[in-house]
């Protein structure tokens, strides 16, 4: 698999473009989910600084142990013995500062020793060594569109990504694209959305502090002729000034109340009082949000399409770890395993022999245009 990295991706790719020939996929509805698979490593063989930290305690416990045993004995064999673990146990610290020192210098939170590209992530409850699998499913035949293979511990970075490949194998098509809360970021969402793709997905809920008194942003109501913000209380927050992240502008509003609305404590910590960002493309966002309530019925449908592929793998197959290591070979394991489902699911919706009649059909097809082409350079 090494060797034909490129071909298997070339190939997963080429055959989803099969399935569009067939009528398999139509591109309509598209969910977007990631799951975790776990990566070819111990768990023992990942650190991060907490990790680190405490091993390096309980070998320094272990050496003041073993040098109290050392002055107390006279025997020189056992004192030979003591020595050895010694240096063992200085050996393993020396390893573990450099760890340290490594993780100080790359700015990285973790570090895994047998795979590098391989991170910790919460996986059915508890923490894991894993990789993200991220896939896009046409909801027709729940057949899966495109996958990746990245290591980001969660989703949010990854909705422009999945809905451009979706985009690319669905192109000048209308497409409706639905995707759980942990993808909602507003610059991935604004990169999503354009003439051909609608997107359905719910925002993160505020701080459950915020949303118990009613000072979440949502609460928050947009004056736009005279542009400025007006809390529940009914106080404003005019616009301060102009601001730009991740080349987008945006606008920030402050209130000036603060000092004597009495509901500081309940609305923000800041000193300057509550502030809210609002992007230049924010009644896109607004747009999206009221569209996927009133689109609610389609946006349930998300689970069910997108967890049957994750749920035949994962569950009915029992793949639930990568037998690779290093990011581009487990991408490479995904899209071979993506394709072995897509092919099993074809079977299984046309039938071998309908399958084989379309396949000679496409070759005898095949066989005619390349005829064609030779006798025009002849």
């Amino acid at each position: 698999m090494k060797s034909n990295q490129m071909a298997i991706k070339k190939l997963f790719k080429e055959f989803t473009l099969m399935l569009k020939g067939f009528g398999l996929i139509d591109g309509q509805l598209v969910a977007i989910d990631g799951t975790k698979l776990k990566a070819s490593c111990s768990k023992k063989k990942h650190f991060n600084d907490n990790i680190i930290s405490k091993k390096l305690e309980q070998i320094d416990e272990k050496i003041d142990a073993y040098l109290r045993d050392f002055l107390t004995e006279d025997n020189r064999l056992k004192k030979q013995e003591i020595t050895e673990k010694l240096a063992v146990y200085q050996e393993r610290m020396h390893e573990l500062q450099v760890m340290k020192q490594e993780l100080k210098e790359t700015g990285e939170s973790q570090l895994c020793v047998t795979d590098p590209d391989a991170k910790s992530m919460k996986n059915n409850g508890k923490h894991e060594v894993c990789f993200n699998v991220q896939t896009a499913v046409d909801s027709k035949y729940k057949l899966i569109v495109d996958s990746d293979t990245v290591n980001d511990v969660n989703d949010q970075g990854q909705l422009s990504n999945m809905g451009h490949k979706t985009k690319q194998v669905f192109r000048d098509q209308k497409t409706t694209i639905v995707a759980d809360t942990g993808y909602y970021n507003y610059l991935e969402i604004i990169d999503v959305v354009d003439e051909n793709t609608e997107l359905l997905i719910k925002p993160q809920k505020g701080k459950q502090d915020k949303v118990a008194n009613g000072f979440d942003k949502g609460n928050f109501k947009y004056d736009s002729i005279n542009d400025k913000y007006i809390c529940l209380l009914g106080y404003e927050l005019p616009f301060k000034w102009n601001g730009k992240q991740d080349g987008k502008e945006y606008k920030r509003y402050t209130c000036e109340a603060f000092d004597f609305c009495g509901q500081k404590e309940f609305c923000t910590s800041a000193k300057g009082g509550r502030a809210v960002t609002r992007l230049s493309d924010e009644e896109l966002i607004e747009q999206i949000t009221e569209n996927t309530r009133k689109q609610n019925n389609i946006y349930k449908q998300r689970g069910q399409i997108v967890e049957h592929p994750f749920g035949t793998i994962k569950r009915h197959w029992g793949y639930t770890y990568f037998l690779t290591r290093g990011l581009r070979s487990v991408g490479t394991e995904t899209s071979l395993i993506c394709l072995a489902y897509n092919f099993k699911r074809m079977i299984k919706i046309m039938g071998v022999n309908e399958l084989i009649r379309l396949l000679r059909d496409r070759a005898h097809s095949l066989s005619k245009i390349y005829n064609v082409y030779l006798n025009e350079i002849a």
